[in-house]
Protein backbone atom coordinates (compact mmCIF):
# COMPACT_ATOMS: atom_id res chain seq x y z
CA UNK A 1 0.00 0.00 0.00
CA UNK A 2 1.05 3.68 -1.01
CA UNK A 3 1.00 6.27 1.41
CA UNK A 4 1.76 10.12 0.63
CA UNK A 5 2.89 12.11 2.96
CA UNK A 6 3.79 15.85 2.86
CA UNK A 7 7.61 16.24 2.16
CA UNK A 8 8.35 18.30 5.21
CA UNK A 9 6.52 16.09 7.31
CA UNK A 10 8.79 13.53 6.16
CA UNK A 11 11.54 14.93 6.39
CA UNK A 12 10.89 16.37 9.98
CA UNK A 13 10.08 12.60 11.05
CA UNK A 14 13.28 11.09 9.51
CA UNK A 15 15.37 13.89 10.99
CA UNK A 16 13.92 12.70 14.44
CA UNK A 17 15.12 9.17 13.46
CA UNK A 18 18.59 10.16 12.80
CA UNK A 19 18.72 12.51 15.68
CA UNK A 20 18.06 9.47 17.88
CA UNK A 21 19.91 7.58 16.73
CA UNK A 22 22.84 9.57 17.65
CA UNK A 23 23.57 12.09 15.30
CA UNK A 24 23.98 15.89 15.58
CA UNK A 25 20.90 18.33 14.80
CA UNK A 26 23.32 19.51 11.73
CA UNK A 27 23.65 16.00 10.39
CA UNK A 28 20.42 14.83 11.11
CA UNK A 29 18.90 17.84 8.64
CA UNK A 30 21.57 17.20 6.26
CA UNK A 31 20.89 13.46 5.70
CA UNK A 32 17.12 13.88 5.84
CA UNK A 33 17.23 15.84 2.86
CA UNK A 34 19.19 13.73 1.34
CA UNK A 35 17.00 10.56 2.14
CA UNK A 36 14.00 12.69 1.41
CA UNK A 37 14.78 13.81 -1.66
CA UNK A 38 15.39 10.14 -2.65
CA UNK A 39 11.80 9.36 -1.95
CA UNK A 40 10.81 12.31 -3.70
CA UNK A 41 12.32 11.70 -6.97
CA UNK A 42 11.63 8.09 -7.19
CA UNK A 43 14.11 6.47 -6.08
CA UNK A 44 12.56 4.63 -2.77
CA UNK A 45 14.99 1.79 -2.17
CA UNK A 46 17.41 4.87 -1.28
CA UNK A 47 14.94 7.26 0.91
CA UNK A 48 12.88 5.91 3.84
CA UNK A 49 13.44 2.39 2.81
CA UNK A 50 17.16 3.03 3.46
CA UNK A 51 16.77 4.64 6.68
CA UNK A 52 14.78 1.33 7.42
CA UNK A 53 17.29 -1.42 6.43
CA UNK A 54 20.81 0.39 6.54
CA UNK A 55 21.04 4.05 8.08
CA UNK A 56 19.15 3.11 11.16
CA UNK A 57 20.28 -0.10 12.34
CA UNK A 58 24.02 0.66 11.58
CA UNK A 59 23.91 3.63 13.16
CA UNK A 60 22.62 2.24 16.36
CA UNK A 61 25.17 -1.08 16.12
CA UNK A 62 28.11 1.22 15.75
CA UNK A 63 29.15 -0.20 12.24
CA UNK A 64 28.54 3.77 11.20
CA UNK A 65 29.82 5.97 13.48
CA UNK A 66 27.54 8.57 15.11
CA UNK A 67 29.94 11.31 16.51
CA UNK A 68 32.49 10.65 13.05
CA UNK A 69 34.32 13.66 12.35
CA UNK A 70 35.22 14.20 9.04
CA UNK A 71 38.43 15.57 7.92
CA UNK A 72 40.84 16.51 5.12
CA UNK A 73 43.92 14.68 4.62
CA UNK A 74 45.29 16.36 1.95
CA UNK A 75 45.02 19.28 -0.41
CA UNK A 76 45.29 21.53 -2.87
CA UNK A 77 43.88 24.28 -4.82
CA UNK A 78 41.85 21.85 -6.98
CA UNK A 79 41.62 18.89 -5.41
CA UNK A 80 41.12 17.66 -1.76
CA UNK A 81 41.29 14.10 0.25
CA UNK A 82 38.49 13.52 2.70
CA UNK A 83 38.83 10.82 5.22
CA UNK A 84 34.99 10.11 6.58
CA UNK A 85 35.44 8.63 9.77
CA UNK A 86 33.55 5.69 9.41
CA UNK A 87 30.32 8.42 9.28
CA UNK A 88 27.08 8.09 6.85
CA UNK A 89 27.96 8.71 3.89
CA UNK A 90 24.96 11.40 3.10
CA UNK A 91 26.57 13.60 5.41
CA UNK A 92 29.98 13.32 4.81
CA UNK A 93 29.13 13.39 0.73
CA UNK A 94 27.87 16.03 1.20
CA UNK A 95 30.73 17.77 2.46
CA UNK A 96 32.75 16.66 -0.65
CA UNK A 97 30.64 18.10 -2.89
CA UNK A 98 30.28 21.41 -1.05
CA UNK A 99 34.33 21.57 -1.06
CA UNK A 100 34.40 20.63 -4.27
CA UNK A 101 31.91 23.40 -5.63
CA UNK A 102 34.29 25.92 -3.65
CA UNK A 103 37.15 24.74 -5.40
CA UNK A 104 35.45 25.00 -8.53
CA UNK A 105 34.82 28.77 -8.51
CA UNK A 106 38.00 29.69 -7.20
CA UNK A 107 40.17 27.28 -9.85
CA UNK A 108 37.31 26.38 -12.54
CA UNK A 109 37.45 22.84 -11.91
CA UNK A 110 37.36 21.35 -8.36
CA UNK A 111 37.31 17.20 -7.23
CA UNK A 112 37.24 15.38 -4.05
CA UNK A 113 37.89 12.09 -3.11
CA UNK A 114 36.51 10.54 0.08
CA UNK A 115 37.73 7.22 1.83
CA UNK A 116 36.35 5.64 5.11
CA UNK A 117 33.11 5.94 4.42
CA UNK A 118 29.27 4.60 3.98
CA UNK A 119 26.90 4.41 1.96
CA UNK A 120 25.54 7.91 0.43
CA UNK A 121 21.94 7.54 -0.69
CA UNK A 122 21.01 8.89 -3.98
CA UNK A 123 23.96 10.04 -5.78
CA UNK A 124 21.58 12.41 -8.00
CA UNK A 125 21.01 14.56 -4.79
CA UNK A 126 24.56 16.06 -4.51
CA UNK A 127 24.79 16.44 -8.66
CA UNK A 128 21.58 18.54 -8.29
CA UNK A 129 23.02 21.09 -5.78
CA UNK A 130 25.78 21.88 -7.99
CA UNK A 131 23.31 22.48 -10.70
CA UNK A 132 21.26 24.63 -8.32
CA UNK A 133 24.12 26.63 -7.84
CA UNK A 134 25.03 27.43 -11.54
CA UNK A 135 27.42 24.47 -11.07
CA UNK A 136 28.12 21.22 -13.68
CA UNK A 137 28.18 18.05 -10.92
CA UNK A 138 29.86 14.97 -11.27
CA UNK A 139 28.99 12.11 -8.39
CA UNK A 140 29.89 8.79 -7.96
CA UNK A 141 30.65 5.97 -5.24
CA UNK A 142 31.67 2.09 -5.20
CA UNK A 143 30.44 0.01 -2.63
CA UNK A 144 33.42 -0.76 -0.64
CA UNK A 145 34.73 -4.49 -0.68
CA UNK A 146 31.52 -5.54 -1.35
CA UNK A 147 30.31 -7.90 -4.57
CA UNK A 148 26.85 -8.58 -6.24
CA UNK A 149 28.13 -8.68 -9.32
CA UNK A 150 31.32 -10.51 -11.45
CA UNK A 151 33.48 -8.89 -13.89
CA UNK A 152 31.52 -9.77 -17.11
CA UNK A 153 32.05 -13.27 -18.69
CA UNK A 154 33.17 -14.17 -14.87
CA UNK A 155 32.07 -16.19 -11.98
CA UNK A 156 32.47 -14.30 -8.80
CA UNK A 157 31.09 -11.48 -7.45
CA UNK A 158 33.61 -8.65 -7.08
CA UNK A 159 32.18 -5.41 -7.83
CA UNK A 160 29.28 -3.16 -6.47
CA UNK A 161 26.32 -1.55 -8.72
CA UNK A 162 28.70 1.39 -8.53
CA UNK A 163 26.38 3.91 -9.67
CA UNK A 164 27.02 7.49 -10.62
CA UNK A 165 25.65 11.04 -11.56
CA UNK A 166 25.84 13.84 -13.48
CA UNK A 167 23.77 17.37 -13.37
CA UNK A 168 24.19 20.41 -15.79
CA UNK A 169 22.84 23.59 -15.19
CA UNK A 170 19.62 25.35 -17.12
CA UNK A 171 18.59 28.91 -17.09
CA UNK A 172 15.13 27.86 -16.45
CA UNK A 173 13.25 24.40 -15.87
CA UNK A 174 14.23 21.34 -14.77
CA UNK A 175 17.80 20.68 -15.03
CA UNK A 176 19.97 17.43 -16.46
CA UNK A 177 20.23 14.80 -13.76
CA UNK A 178 21.31 11.91 -14.42
CA UNK A 179 21.46 9.53 -12.06
CA UNK A 180 22.25 5.28 -12.42
CA UNK A 181 23.72 2.25 -11.93
CA UNK A 182 25.84 0.79 -13.52
CA UNK A 183 23.94 -2.55 -13.25
CA UNK A 184 20.34 -2.50 -14.95
CA UNK A 185 19.25 -2.23 -11.46
CA UNK A 186 20.31 -0.96 -8.06
CA UNK A 187 20.17 -4.06 -5.73
CA UNK A 188 17.80 -2.27 -3.31
CA UNK A 189 15.34 -3.29 -5.73
CA UNK A 190 15.90 -6.81 -6.06
CA UNK A 191 16.22 -6.81 -2.31
CA UNK A 192 12.69 -5.54 -1.98
CA UNK A 193 10.83 -7.34 -4.64
CA UNK A 194 12.35 -10.47 -1.94
CA UNK A 195 10.99 -9.14 1.11
CA UNK A 196 7.59 -8.83 -0.56
CA UNK A 197 7.19 -12.01 -1.97
CA UNK A 198 7.39 -10.30 -5.45
CA UNK A 199 8.98 -11.68 -8.86
CA UNK A 200 11.47 -9.08 -10.64
CA UNK A 201 11.97 -8.55 -14.58
CA UNK A 202 13.18 -11.24 -16.55
CA UNK A 203 16.54 -8.69 -17.55
CA UNK A 204 17.51 -8.22 -13.58
CA UNK A 205 19.04 -11.71 -12.76
CA UNK A 206 21.32 -14.04 -14.57
CA UNK A 207 21.88 -17.80 -13.63
CA UNK A 208 25.58 -18.52 -13.56
CA UNK A 209 24.71 -20.80 -16.54
CA UNK A 210 23.43 -17.75 -18.35
CA UNK A 211 19.94 -17.98 -18.37
CA UNK A 212 17.74 -15.26 -16.81
CA UNK A 213 15.61 -15.59 -13.88
CA UNK A 214 12.63 -13.91 -12.09
CA UNK A 215 12.76 -14.93 -8.63
CA UNK A 216 14.74 -12.42 -6.34
CA UNK A 217 15.62 -15.55 -3.51
CA UNK A 218 18.07 -16.98 -6.65
CA UNK A 219 20.12 -13.83 -6.00
CA UNK A 220 19.87 -14.08 -2.30
CA UNK A 221 20.93 -16.78 -2.19
CA UNK A 222 24.25 -16.10 -4.87
CA UNK A 223 22.64 -18.39 -7.49
CA UNK A 224 22.17 -15.17 -10.03
CA UNK A 225 23.59 -12.33 -10.16
CA UNK A 226 22.12 -9.05 -11.15
CA UNK A 227 22.94 -8.26 -14.83
CA UNK A 228 25.06 -5.33 -15.98
CA UNK A 229 23.54 -1.96 -17.60
CA UNK A 230 23.16 -3.14 -21.71
CA UNK A 231 22.80 -7.19 -20.30
CA UNK A 232 25.07 -9.58 -21.50
CA UNK A 233 28.05 -9.06 -23.81
CA UNK A 234 25.93 -9.65 -27.24
CA UNK A 235 23.79 -6.86 -26.14
CA UNK A 236 26.32 -4.28 -24.45
CA UNK A 237 26.75 -5.21 -21.38
CA UNK A 238 30.86 -4.44 -21.60
CA UNK A 239 29.48 -0.63 -21.25
CA UNK A 240 27.69 -1.73 -17.91
CA UNK A 241 30.68 -3.56 -16.68
CA UNK A 242 33.18 -0.95 -17.96
CA UNK A 243 31.78 1.98 -16.15
CA UNK A 244 31.87 0.16 -12.98
CA UNK A 245 35.40 -0.46 -13.33
CA UNK A 246 35.98 2.83 -13.99
CA UNK A 247 33.66 3.69 -11.17
CA UNK A 248 36.10 1.35 -8.93
CA UNK A 249 39.35 3.27 -10.34
CA UNK A 250 38.12 6.67 -9.27
CA UNK A 251 36.28 5.59 -5.56
CA UNK A 252 38.83 3.37 -4.52
CA UNK A 253 42.88 2.91 -5.34
CA UNK A 254 42.50 7.14 -5.77
CA UNK A 255 40.78 7.65 -2.33
CA UNK A 256 42.61 4.72 -0.26
CA UNK A 257 39.11 3.36 -0.02
CA UNK A 258 38.18 -0.65 -0.04
CA UNK A 259 37.16 -1.62 -3.46
CA UNK A 260 36.01 -5.23 -4.79
CA UNK A 261 38.16 -6.46 -7.58
CA UNK A 262 40.84 -7.07 -5.01
CA UNK A 263 43.12 -10.49 -5.25
CA UNK A 264 41.28 -11.39 -1.79
CA UNK A 265 38.46 -12.03 -3.22
CA UNK A 266 39.46 -14.68 -5.56
CA UNK A 267 40.99 -16.73 -2.15
CA UNK A 268 37.51 -16.67 -0.81
CA UNK A 269 37.84 -13.59 1.29
CA UNK A 270 34.14 -12.22 3.01
CA UNK A 271 33.02 -9.32 0.82
CA UNK A 272 32.42 -5.85 2.97
CA UNK A 273 31.09 -2.51 2.14
CA UNK A 274 32.89 -0.74 4.87
CA UNK A 275 35.33 1.76 4.05
CA UNK A 276 33.40 2.99 1.02
CA UNK A 277 34.85 5.61 -1.59
CA UNK A 278 33.16 8.40 -3.33
CA UNK A 279 34.69 11.14 -6.11
CA UNK A 280 32.78 14.66 -6.46
CA UNK A 281 33.96 16.97 -9.44
CA UNK A 282 32.42 20.58 -10.21
CA UNK A 283 32.92 22.19 -12.99
CA UNK A 284 32.27 25.82 -13.07
CA UNK A 285 30.48 26.83 -16.70
CA UNK A 286 32.40 30.13 -16.30
CA UNK A 287 35.64 29.08 -16.43
CA UNK A 288 34.68 28.54 -20.41
CA UNK A 289 32.57 31.62 -21.10
CA UNK A 290 29.14 33.14 -20.07
CA UNK A 291 27.68 30.84 -17.45
CA UNK A 292 24.11 32.19 -18.13
CA UNK A 293 24.69 31.65 -22.10
CA UNK A 294 26.02 28.23 -21.42
CA UNK A 295 22.94 27.52 -19.39
CA UNK A 296 20.59 29.40 -21.59
CA UNK A 297 22.63 26.86 -24.91
CA UNK A 298 21.72 24.17 -22.52
CA UNK A 299 18.06 24.61 -22.00
CA UNK A 300 17.84 25.06 -25.59
CA UNK A 301 19.66 21.62 -26.24
CA UNK A 302 17.14 20.05 -23.96
CA UNK A 303 14.34 21.89 -25.05
CA UNK A 304 14.77 20.75 -28.68
CA UNK A 305 15.37 17.05 -27.52
CA UNK A 306 11.89 17.37 -25.79
CA UNK A 307 10.14 18.96 -28.68
CA UNK A 308 11.37 16.13 -31.03
CA UNK A 309 8.21 14.04 -32.44
CA UNK A 310 7.38 11.40 -29.70
CA UNK A 311 6.70 7.18 -31.05
CA UNK A 312 3.53 6.03 -30.57
CA UNK A 313 4.39 3.98 -28.14
CA UNK A 314 5.66 6.81 -25.50
CA UNK A 315 3.10 7.53 -23.23
CA UNK A 316 5.15 10.67 -21.41
CA UNK A 317 6.35 11.93 -25.41
CA UNK A 318 10.08 12.97 -25.19
CA UNK A 319 11.78 13.71 -21.90
CA UNK A 320 15.42 13.92 -20.21
CA UNK A 321 16.71 12.65 -17.25
CA UNK A 322 15.70 14.59 -14.29
CA UNK A 323 12.85 16.50 -16.26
Amino acid sequence: MTVRVPLAELTAFVQNVLTECGLDATSARTASDVITYADAHGFTTHGTNGLVNIYAPRLLDGRIAADAAPRVVQETAGAALLDGDRGLGLVTMDLAMDIAMDKARTTGIGMVAVRNSTHFGSAGYYTQKAAAAGLIGLAMTNCGAQGVAPPLGGTVRMLGTNPLSAAVPVTRGAPFVLDMSTTVVATGKIKAAHREGQEVPQEWLVRHDGTPTTDPAAFMDEEADVAWLGGPAETGGAKGFGLALLVDLLCGPLAGAAYGPRPGVLKGEPASDDNVGHTAIVIDPSAFGSARTIAAENRTLLDTVVNSPAAAYATRGVTYPGA
